[in-house]
């Protein structure tokens, strides 16, 4: 029998109120602007845009680049992807991915997809990627291993018959107050006991496009918390 792993010391069984205060403000600005993105903006005019929202509700800057995608630009969402000049059609995919630095140092991180117009395939991917990603959530026990994670969502994922896009291999990372990825990512080989917080970001797709939801999940002493 596998024996129960053990929370380290000090763990909380609720996330932090600095950690929820910064990621209610990723959630908040990311679903506002998905909501709102217009057809004829620009990927870099929303940038712009979400990063003057973040502001406005008081952020003190981010702590990687605002991500923003349409049409062919949601086939990749990377730290050193730069949102172009390419414009949101009528009907159309797009994300946006928000990283909020509090005055406080706690970082938050929230990826939302969006349909414009009314494609089929385009709202049946935002159904099957919104499933898959509640799948994954549903599937997190406090002190399980990273790579077990990234199984279940493999589980999840290999009927629908999309693809993983994310160019490393994972559906997400670690998060702490001024610091991410230290105890590395949700991927096949990182056998890290999951605590704290983990950033769950299933980014999926085919060859003409990418959708992807990402929340901050806490793993408390004996419960999960997805801060929302």
């Amino acid at each position: 029998m596998t024996p129960t792993p053990t929370p380290p010391e000090g763990l909380t069984e609720v996330p932090p109120i600095g950690l929820v205060t910064a990621q209610r403000l990723a959630v908040v600005v990311a679903e506002h602007v998905a909501a709102r993105a217009q057809a004829g903006q620009t990927e870099i005019a929303v940038r712009d845009w979400t990063e003057e929202l973040l502001g406005r509700r008081g952020s003190k800057g981010v702590w990687t680049p605002t991500n923003v995608g349409f049409g062919a630009g949601t086939l990749s969402c990377f730290p050193t992807d730069k949102p172009s000049d390419r414009v949101l059609w009528n009907i159309d995919l797009g994300f946006v991915d928000v990283h909020p630095v509090t005055e406080d140092g706690w970082w938050g991180d929230c990826t939302r997809s969006f349909i414009r117009g009314e494609n089929p395939g385009y709202r049946e991917a935002l159904e099957t990627m919104r499933h898959v990603h509640e799948t994954t959530l549903a599937a997190a026990r406090p002190g399980m291993r990273a790579c077990d994670l990234f199984f279940a969502f493999q589980e999840a994922l290999e009927p629908t018959g999309l693809l993983l896009l994310d160019r490393l291999n994972n559906i997400g990372h670690s998060l702490d107050r001024n610091t991410s990825y230290d105890l590395g990512y949700l991927d096949p080989w990182n056998e890290t006991r999951l605590w704290g917080a983990w950033a769950v970001e299933p980014f999926m797709g085919n060859h003409l496009w990418g959708v992807k939801q990402e929340d901050v999940l806490w793993f408390g002493r004996h419960n999960c918390v997805v801060i929302r």
